[in-house]
């Protein structure tokens, strides 16, 4: 247990946290862009998950992490890769064919409007003034955003979809609390990939795998589906456990506000789309909100 006991001072959690959330970003560039290359949803999340399963096997026991999970959590550990990353990627992955990457962030940026209640109703974890003050102010920075993006583009369907994707990463956040306390972040990131792997390898065997077969890969597909498989489904799920054991779950899913903005600077220097002015005071006011929302003490008890 003494990786659990480690303390890493606090600019260093807030620099994971922030590193978590920049790579959740930049995945919705590249699943974008794999998706032009030809790609399915259901083949890219299973090599993604692949991928990440091996990178954090490899990590873990290099490191010397603890990697066993008690018999008694493993309900837990399942309703958490359930959670994220099955329903979340299923929702995010399908959705995305409809919906543009702006706006999938944007939707995905609402988490933190849901996770105060569940945070309160199932852990009882206490919610400041100054956290609610800021979630509401980062929040308006996120809808400035909105309202200034005129191309805001989505089917109804992929909308849902997107919805379906922030009730899972909402309830992600809630069960991963429950763990984090126990268990090495590496070694649940690790864990929730292998079972995330395993369910939707039915459904790419069943649905995707004859379109594979013959498939021509690119190798900048290749490129980008390393970069989703070590990034955003590994790095960024280590990096949010050691947040959410320190900060606790309300705290850290704040920064989700966070994505729409990464999103928005991704697009301008890499899809050299327009950014305003009007996108930069939006800018600001998040990183105001996200500022105010962490000046409270950590008052949750277990």
């Amino acid at each position: 247990m003494n990786n659990i006991k480690k303390e890493y001072p606090l600019s260093i959690i807030y620099l994971l946290t922030i590193l978590a959330f920049l790579f959740w970003s930049l995945a919705f560039i590249w699943v974008r862009q794999v998706y032009d290359l030809g790609f399915r949803p259901l083949t890219l999340v299973f090599i993604r998950l692949v991928i990440a399963s091996i990178v954090l096997t490899i990590v873990t026991r290099l490191l010397g992490v603890r990697d066993r999970i008690n018999k008694k959590d493993y309900k837990l550990i399942f309703l958490l890769a359930f959670a994220e990353p099955f329903c979340f990627f299923l929702g995010q992955s399908f959705g995305m064919l409809f919906v543009t990457p702006t706006l999938a962030a944007v939707i995905v940026s609402t988490i933190p409007l849901m996770t105060p209640i569940l945070a309160w109703f199932f852990l009882k974890e206490k919610v400041g003034i100054c956290q609610i003050i800021g979630l509401l102010v980062s929040f308006s920075g996120v809808l400035m955003w909105v309202i200034e993006d005129m191309n805001l583009g989505g089917r109804l369907i992929g909308i849902v979809l997107m919805f379906f994707a922030v009730l899972g990463g909402t309830f992600y956040g809630i069960i991963l609390k429950k763990l984090a306390d126990k268990y090495p972040s590496m070694t649940i990131a690790k864990y929730q990939n292998y079972i995330g792997a395993s369910l939707f390898m039915p459904l790419f065997l069943i649905f995707e795998v004859k379109h594979l077969i013959g498939f021509p890969i690119a190798f900048i597909g290749i490129r980008y589906i390393l970069l989703l498989g070590t990034l955003p489904s590994a790095l960024s799920y280590v990096f949010l456990g050691i947040s959410v054991r320190r900060l606790g779950v309300v705290k850290t899913n704040i920064f989700n506000n966070l994505i729409p903005v990464f999103v928005g600077l991704l697009a301008f220097f890499i899809l050299k789309e327009n950014f305003s002015l009007y996108k930069i005071i939006a800018m600001i006011i998040v990183i105001v909100g996200l500022f105010v929302s962490q000046l409270c003490k950590k008052t949750n008890k277990y």
